[in-house]
């Protein structure tokens, strides 16, 4: 089966069971990952979908939709009947995706309402204990002083720590190589052996080892500090001129297909706004390193379209691609 077969046969599997769920009423509301489970969007949906269920008055169903780097199920929820009870947790890589694969089997524009931005949690740049670098000023001189330049893991090409790195390393106008890995976990091993000098991650695939004095945090690339990492500054907070607008985070979404109703639309995110405020919630996402957040969804619309420009001149200047 050739893979536009196949994401198209993944698209009619979702699209089949919620109209046949709305026939007998107000079905279940499924909630598509489409990443294995484990992953940062399944640590924010598992306690999410118990008290989502509560505000919607509707059960709420999580399934684990993985592969094609999150475009299967991606592209399965895009083509689904916009019946209003399907919808998509995704990451960055819902808007990064489109502009690394030739055809990742989706359009974020075309395809997708915008509904809910749901979590952030900061990237930290992190390097060995064993490094001779304790500030991001010790990093970008060794870099220049290392023939060829300093290696940073990744969880895998386009991936937001392959491109953290990739725009930082042009802002600071150091040379950097890129060293892929399978995940967050075979990253953090290899930045543990020495095997790389330096990786952009989430807090949660490395606090427990910075906490621990095996990795030392430089600085985390929010706007503001992380509570878990108070000690270590931002990026902008430096004072290195040309990383002075230097802010990324790993985010998560909620988004449903283009054409599902206004009405609908609304009060799912108006769920969604009364969930993130649950204090058991809060409190169950913020000890897995993220932080709660929510809004408007014009302001969501704007961020998307936002991320989405961003990333695409990163992509291209850099002329990644992954197929």
């Amino acid at each position: 089966m050739n893979r536009r077969a196949f994401l198209a046969l993944g698209a009619g599997c979702v699209a089949a069971a919620p109209a046949l769920a709305q026939q007998a009423g107000r079905g279940p509301l499924q909630l598509v990952i489409p990443y294995a489970p484990g992953g940062g969007s399944d640590i924010l949906a598992r306690p999410l979908a118990p008290v989502l269920s509560e505000r919607l008055q509707q059960s709420v169903v999580i399934e684990n939709r993985g592969g094609a780097a999150g475009n299967i199920g991606t592209a399965a929820v895009a083509h689904a009947a916009p019946n209003g009870s399907v919808a998509l947790i995704a990451n960055n890589s819902q808007v990064i995706n489109p502009y690394l694969y030739q055809d990742a089997g989706y359009d974020v524009a075309r395809d997708f309402a915008p509904v809910a931005l749901m979590a952030t949690t900061p990237v930290v740049l992190v390097v060995p204990a064993s490094l001779p670098a304790r500030s991001v000023a010790d990093l970008l001189a060794l870099a220049q002083r290392q023939p060829g330049g300093l290696n940073f893991g990744s969880p895998g090409a386009g991936t937001p720590g392959h491109l953290a790195a990739v725009l930082f390393g042009q802002e600071a106008g150091i040379p950097l190589v890129h060293v892929p890995y399978r995940g967050s976990g075979p990253t953090t091993v290899a930045l543990l052996a020495g095997e790389v000098q330096m990786s952009f991650s989430t807090a949660a695939a490395v606090e427990p080892h910075v906490r621990s004095g095996a990795l030392r945090a430089l600085a985390v690339t929010s706007r503001e500090r992380f509570a878990r990492l108070p000690d270590v500054p931002t990026v902008a907070e430096l004072g290195v001129p040309q990383l002075a607008d230097f802010e990324i985070d790993v985010w998560y979404g909620l988004w449903m297909p283009a054409a599902t109703p206004e009405p609908v639309l609304d009060r799912v995110h108006a769920a969604m706004e009364d969930s993130l405020r649950d204090e058991r919630l809060r409190q169950v996402l913020v000890s897995n390193a993220l932080v709660p957040r929510g809004g408007s969804r014009a302001a969501f619309q704007a961020m998307v379209v936002e991320e989405s420009e961003r990333w695409r001149k990163v992509i291209a200047n850099n002329r990644i691609a992954v197929d």
